[in-house]
């Protein structure tokens, strides 16, 4: 009896262990292979690893909003164009009326939150599946992005607006720092899995995405969780577009093109389950530390494009297969 029950209290610690045990394993077999192969070509140097790192920060904030929205059992396809239109939003309001950095964070922000809400209500409320609306909005948003911007990019002269990627923590001319995009990257990363694990909105996140009729029949608003977490989606793609436009000073109307794939690849790879109700942000970071360290090492290989986003691809789904194995078992 005193195994059994010393085994019930260890095994939701096992559980949230065994989701990021195959993709760090992964991710630790992978950069050894690539320390190997690639030893003449830096792959371990300083400059690559920090490369990695402000490559990884966006698609990794992408994904933390998109875990959540997975654990309910929904998607959102429209992350990607979110981000492209709120990068174009707040850097026309920028150079349009010379506002700052921080009034550019707070635009970029509130126009991706903006776009979330309406995710959020037209499921909810328009009993319409996450996967139309969200197809919907991709549209709209690119088309919008692409309308405001006239198709051109936006160059932003904004003193200072490289603090959110290029700027070191500690750094100097002869000492390397920490990139503020990956600890901007890790600040959303552990506010969510704060909020997932520790707050009531968390579990009841859970508790809908595991079954939506108990969690109804447990007093739990379907509707509220769903504009919530679509807005939380929202938001960060707002805030992952200032990360992503300071990192070159332009503002694209196609920034966020495939952006949507690559933060589904990296939650699905992570651990977290298509069918909702488990999952979590550590996982969803080494997905996307996992994916970028792909897309490092076929470029330092100089494999094409199209080539690396079938590699992703085939992940993507072996992910999945090794999810509906794992659930059946």
């Amino acid at each position: 009896m005193v195994k059994t029950a010393t085994f019930q209290a260890r095994s939701p610690i096992w559980a949230a262990l065994s989701n990021i045990l195959g993709p760090l394993s992964f991710l630790f077999v992978l950069i050894v292979i690539l320390a190997i192969i690639e030893r003449n070509q830096g792959f371990l140097s300083a400059e690559n690893i920090k490369n990695v790192g402000e490559q990884t920060a966006v698609v990794a904030i992408l994904a933390v909003g998109e875990t959540a929205v997975i654990i309910s059992a929904g998607i959102d396809l429209s992350v990607g164009s979110v981000l492209a239109l709120a990068e174009v939003i707040s850097a026309q309001c920028m150079v349009t009326y010379g506002l700052g950095r921080w009034s550019g964070l707070a635009i970029s922000s509130f126009t991706g939150m903006a776009c979330g809400l309406v995710n959020g209500l037209l499921t909810a409320f328009g009993q319409i599946p996450s996967f139309i609306v969200t197809l919907g909005m991709m549209g709209v948003a690119a088309g919008l992005a692409g309308v405001i911007s006239h198709e051109n990019n936006i160059y932003v002269m904004t003193p200072g607006l490289d603090i959110f990627s290029v700027r070191e923590l500690l750094g100097s001319p002869t000492r390397n720092g920490i990139p503020y995009a990956i600890l901007l990257m890790l600040l959303a990363a552990v506010i969510v899995h704060i909020v997932l694990t520790r707050t009531r909105w968390g579990r009841n996140l859970y508790a809908v995405g595991g079954s939506s009729e108990a969690a109804r029949l447990s007093g739990i608003s379907l509707k509220k969780m769903t504009v919530t977490v679509f807005a939380l989606a929202g938001l960060l793609a707002g805030f992952a577009a200032m990360i992503s436009m300071s990192r070159s000073s332009i503002a694209q109307p196609d920034a966020g093109r495939g952006y949507e794939l690559d933060a589904i690849a990296a939650t699905v790879i992570g651990g977290t389950s298509l069918f909702g109700g488990s999952g979590g942000i550590p996982g969803t970071i080494i997905g996307a530390f996992l994916m970028s360290i792909i897309h490092n090492g076929c470029d330092l290989k100089a494999v094409p494009p199209s080539w690396q986003q079938v590699i992703i691809g085939g992940v993507t789904v072996a992910a999945v297969l090794y999810d509906r194995y794992r659930r059946r078992s």
